[in-house]
C-alpha cells in the first residue's frame, strides 16, 4: 500500500513538470502550438517551416509533375512502331499460312523468299521489343519519381497542418488534380507499352518457331532439288495439278512483294539518290559545254550515250546496280526491275546496234517475258514441259546468233561472248533436267541463263556510261581551263576499265549465284574464311582485316593517281595552266595519308605491336641496317607510287632500258643489248628517272638533211616534206612536224627535221621510214638530198 502511494506521487510529480515545461515553451514567440508540435517533429526535417518554404516545395512538385506529364505521353515513334508491329505480325502470319497452304508446291526459291521475309520480320520484332522495353523502363522510372514526392517532409507537414493548408488550398487541389491526371496518363502509357511488348514477344516466339521449320524445309529442299520430282518425259504421268491455282500463286507473290517493298524503302532511296547525283553531274557538264558551244567536240571522244540520252543513261546506271540492293528480293520484284532495265537498253541500242543484232535482242526480250511467266508454273503438264524445251532450244539458237552478230569492239565484248556460251550450256542442262523430271532445277537453269544474259548487257552499258562520264568530266574541265589541244582517250579508258571490270564481274557473279540460290551459301563460306581469327605467335588477325587494309590502300592510291583527270589534268600539257598542279599534289598527299590512317583503323591491326615493330626497326637502323631499310622502303614507294612500272622504257643514271622487274630490294632493267642491270631501289629513287612511257609512249625524233633547192621553192619543198612525214606510219598526227633551217648556201639548204613518234619502242624504225619517205618524195620532184 505504501509502495502504491509512492508511485502515485512520483507519477504526479512528473506530470506537473511536463506541464510546466510545455507552458514555458508555448509562452515563447514563434513556436508552434501543442497540436502541431507532434506533427512537425514526426514529418519535418527542420524545427520550423515558413510559407515561403511551403510555396517553394509546392512549386518544385508542380514542376516535377509537369515534367513527368510532358515525357510520359507516348511519342509518334511508338505509334509508328506499333503500326509496323502489325506489318511484322502480318509477315509472320503470311509465312505461316504459306507453309501450311503450299506444303507440297513450295520450291527452293519460294522457301528462300519466305526465309528472307521472316528474317526481316524477326529482326524488326527484336528491335521493336527492345524499344518497348526501354520505354517501359522510362515510364516506370517516372512513376517512381511521382511516388517520391510523398517523401517530401515539408509537403507532408503541409497536408497535416489544417491552418497552413487553408492558405494553400487552391495550390493543393491543383497539385492533387495534376497528380491524378499524371497517374492516369502513366497508367495508360504503361498499359499500351506492356501490350505492345507482349505482342512483340509473342511474334518473336512464333517467328523463331517458323524459322526452325523453314530451315528444315530448306535443308530437305536442297537435298531434293537434284532428285527426281516428276516422271520422265516419256513416262505416263501419275501426278495431278488439282492443287495448283495460278491466280492464288500470283496473289501470294503480290503479298510477298508488298511486304518486301514496304521493308526496303531505305535501299531504294539510296539507289535513286545515287542516280540523281549522277544525272546532275552529267547534265551540269553538258550545260557547260553547250554554253561554250563545244558539244560537237564530244564526237572526238565517242561520248554518245550521255550526249544523246542523259536521262535514260542515268536510269540505266540505277537499274544496273539495282541487283546489289535486291539480292534477296521476291522473284516478281527482280523480274520487274530487270524488265525496266531491258526497256532502257532497248531505247539506248535501238539506233546504235545493227538491225539484225537488234532483232535478236528483241527475241531475247520476248524470251525473258515468257520465262518470267512460266516461272510461276509449279507443276507443269506434259505439253507445258514440251513448251519449256522449245523455249530452251529457242534460247540456244538466239544466243548463238547473237554471239555471231555481236560487235567485237563493244564494251565487255569478250565477257559477253563467254556469258553467251554459258547461256547455251545452261539451257542444254535445263533440257536434260526437264526430260529427267527435275523441273525445279530445269526452271532454275532457264531463268538464271536469261537473267545472266540481260544483266551482262546492262553491265556493259554501265561501263560504257561511266567511262563516258569520266571523259566528259575531263573534257569539260579542260574547256573551262581553255586548254585547246585534244587528248587521247584510249589510255584513260584503259586505266578506268580494269577496276570497273572487276566491279562488274562481282555484280554479275552476285546476281548469277542469287538466281541459282547459291549466293547465301557462297557469301557465308567466304565470310567464314575471312572472319576466322588467325594467330601468329601472340598476334591475332583475320584475313578479312588484311584484305580490307590492302583494299583501302589500293583505293587511296587509285584516287590520288587519277584525281587530276577530274580537274582536266592528264599529264600531257606542255606548260599550259600548270598552276593548279602544286595544289593537286597537296591534295594527293592528304588523300594518301588519310587512306593509310583509315586502312590501319579499319583493319583492326594491333597498333601497339606495330609500334613495337617500328621501335625494333629503329634500333636495327641504328645498328647498321640503313641501306637495307632504305632499299626496302624505296621498293614500297616504287610499288605504290609507281614512278616506273614493269615494261616502261626508262633511263636511271647512266643505265637505260626496259623495266623487267620491281622488287622490294632492287629493280631490274633490260638494256637494248640484252643485259640485265640490277639497281638497288634506293639508288633508283636517289637519281633522276627519265621515264619515256609514264604518261604516254610519245618521243620526239630528229635527223639532219641537206637538200639542193632553189630559193623560191623552199617553202613548197618544206611543205612537201611535212606531208611526207605525216603520211608515214607511227608518226603522231596531232603534233605538227617542225623543220628548221640550220645553214644556207647558194646551192643547198641544211635542215633540222623534228617529228613525234607514237611509240618510243619504234623510234629507230620510224626514223628510218620517215627518212626514206622524205627521200622518195624529194626524188620524185627531182631534188637531191643527203
Amino acid at each position: 500500500m505504501n509502495r502504491l502511494k509512492y508511485y502515485t506521487r512520483y507519477t504526479a510529480s512528473l506530470l506537473m513538470l511536463l506541464l510546466l515545461a510545455s507552458s514555458a515553451a508555448l509562452s515563447q514567440p514563434g513556436k508552434f502550438s501543442r497540436k502541431d508540435r507532434g506533427r512537425f517533429a514526426l514529418f519535418s526535417d527542420s524545427a520550423s517551416a515558413t510559407a515561403a518554404e511551403y510555396m517553394l516545395h509546392l512549386e518544385m512538385a508542380y514542376q516535377k509533375i509537369d515534367s513527368v506529364q510532358n515525357v510520359s505521353k507516348l511519342g509518334p515513334e511508338i505509334i509508328i512502331i506499333g503500326e509496323r508491329l502489325q506489318e511484322s505480325d502480318s509477315i509472320v502470319h503470311f509465312v505461316d499460312q504459306s507453309l501450311v497452304k503450299y506444303e507440297e508446291t513450295l520450291n527452293l526459291r519460294n522457301l528462300e523468299i519466305l526465309k528472307i521475309l521472316l528474317e526481316d520480320a524477326e529482326h524488326d520484332l527484336h528491335r521493336y521489343h527492345d524499344t518497348f522495353k526501354e520505354s517501359d523502363a522510362r515510364l516506370t522510372r517516372l512513376r517512381n519519381e511521382i511516388h517520391g514526392l510523398r517523401k517530401d517532409s515539408i509537403l507532408r507537414q503541409l497536408f497535416h497542418d489544417s491552418v497552413a493548408r487553408k492558405n494553400f488550398l487552391p495550390q493543393l487541389r491543383g497539385l492533387r488534380d495534376r497528380r491524378r491526371y499524371t497517374d492516369s496518363l502513366l497508367t495508360n502509357s504503361l498499359t499500351t507499352i506492356h501490350k505492345l511488348k507482349t505482342e512483340a514477344s509473342a511474334g518473336s516466339i512464333i517467328a523463331a518457331q517458323l524459322m526452325n521449320r523453314l530451315n528444315n524445309r530448306l535443308s530437305m529442299a536442297g537435298k531434293k532439288i537434284f532428285q527426281k520430282e516428276m516422271n520422265y518425259l516419256w513416262e505416263k504421268r501419275t501426278t495431278t495439278t488439282a492443287g495448283e491455282n495460278l491466280s492464288e500463286v500470283f496473289k501470294e507473290e503480290q503479298r510477298a512483294l508488298k511486304f518486301y517493298y514496304s521493308n526496303s524503302s531505305e535501299d531504294r532511296l539510296i539507289r535513286w539518290a545515287l542516280g540523281i547525283v549522277f544525272f546532275w553531274w552529267v547534265t551540269r557538264n553538258l550545260r557547260i559545254l553547250k554554253r561554250r558551244e563545244k558539244t560537237k567536240s564530244l564526237i572526238t571522244y565517242d561520248i554518245s550515250h550521255l550526249a544523246h540520252h542523259p536521262v535514260v543513261s542515268a536510269l540505266a546506271v540505277v537499274l544496273s546496280i539495282a541487283p546489289l540492293f535486291d539480292l534477296h528480293a521476291p522473284p516478281a520484284y527482280m523480274q520487274f526491275v530487270q524488265l525496266l532495265l531491258i526497256v532502257t537498253l532497248t531505247f539506248i541500242y535501238k539506233k546504235q546496234w545493227p538491225r539484225i543484232l537488234f532483232k535478236y535482242w528483241i527475241g531475247i526480250t520476248a524470251l525473258f517475258l515468257i520465262f518470267s511467266f512460266t516461272n510461276h508454273i509449279l507443276v507443269p503438264s506434259l505439253m507445258q514441259r514440251l513448251f519449256f524445251i522449245a523455249l530452251n532450244v529457242a534460247t540456244i539458237v538466239l544466243a548463238l546468233l547473237f554471239r555471231k552478230a555481236f560487235p567485237r569492239n563493244h564494251q565487255l565484248a569478250r565477257f559477253i561472248r563467254v556469258v553467251l556460251i554459258l547461256v547455251v550450256v545452261m539451257n542444254v542442262l535445263a533440257i536434260i533436267t526437264n526430260i529427267s523430271g527435275r523441273l525445279t532445277l530445269s526452271n532454275m537453269f532457264s531463268i538464271t541463263s536469261i537473267f545472266g544474259l540481260t544483266q551482262v548487257i546492262g553491265l556493259s552499258a554501265l561501263v560504257k556510261i561511266l567511262v563516258e562520264a569520266v571523259l566528259l568530266q575531263i573534257h569539260t574541265s579542260r574547256v573551262q581551263q581553255e586548254l585547246t589541244n585534244t587528248f587521247d582517250p584510249a589510255p584513260i579508258v584503259q586505266n578506268f576499265r580494269k577496276p570497273m571490270l572487276g566491279v562488274v564481274l562481282l555484280i554479275w557473279i552476285a546476281v548469277f549465284t542469287a538466281n541459282l540460290n547459291l549466293f547465301d551459301a557462297l557469301f557465308d563460306g567466304i565470310g567464314n574464311i575471312l572472319n576466322t581469327e588467325q594467330n601468329i605467335g601472340n598476334t591475332s588477325f583475320t584475313l578479312g582485316s588484311i584484305l580490307l587494309f590492302f583494299l583501302i590502300i589500293w583505293i587511296a592510291h587509285f584516287l590520288q593517281r587519277y584525281l587530276g583527270y577530274f580537274l582536266g589534268d592528264i599529264g600531257d600539257d606542255e606548260g599550259e595552266n600548270l598552276a593548279h598542279r602544286s595544289r593537286l599534289l597537296m591534295t594527293k598527299l592528304v588523300l594518301l595519308g588519310a587512306g593509310y590512317l583509315l586502312a590501319v583503323s579499319a583493319s583492326g591491326l594491333p597498333v601497339d605491336k606495330i609500334t613495337i615493330v617500328l621501335g625494333a626497326l629503329g634500333v636495327g637502323i641504328g645498328m647498321g641496317l640503313q641501306n637495307i631499310v632504305n632499299n626496302f622502303v624505296s621498293g614500297i614507294i616504287l610499288i605504290f607510287d609507281r614512278p616506273l612500272k614493269v615494261g616502261d622504257s626508262v633511263e636511271v643514271g647512266s643505265h637505260a632500258g626496259r623495266v623487267k622487274e620491281i622488287g622490294l630490294r632492287s629493280s631490274t632493267l633490260v638494256t637494248t643489248d640484252g643485259a640485265d642491270v640490277i639497281i638497288p631501289n634506293g639508288d633508283v629513287l636517289s637519281q633522276q628517272i627519265v621515264n619515256w612511257t609514264l604518261g604516254n609512249t610519245y618521243k620526239r625524233v630528229d635527223f639532219d638533211m641537206t637538200i639542193a633547192v632553189a630559193e623560191d621553192k623552199t617553202d613548197a619543198v618544206i611543205g612537201e616534206i611535212k606531208e611526207a612525214i605525216k603520211a608515214t606510219d607511227c608518226v603522231l598526227q596531232k603534233r605538227e612536224p617542225s623543220i628548221l633551217v640550220e645553214s644556207v648556201s647558194d646551192s643547198e639548204l641544211k635542215l633540222k627535221i623534228f617529228f613525234w613518234c607514237e611509240d618510243v619502242y619504234k623510234e629507230e624504225q620510224t626514223r628510218s621510214e620517215v627518212r626514206y619517205q622524205v627521200y622518195r618524195t624529194l626524188k620524185d620532184q627531182g631534188i637531191n638530198s643527203k
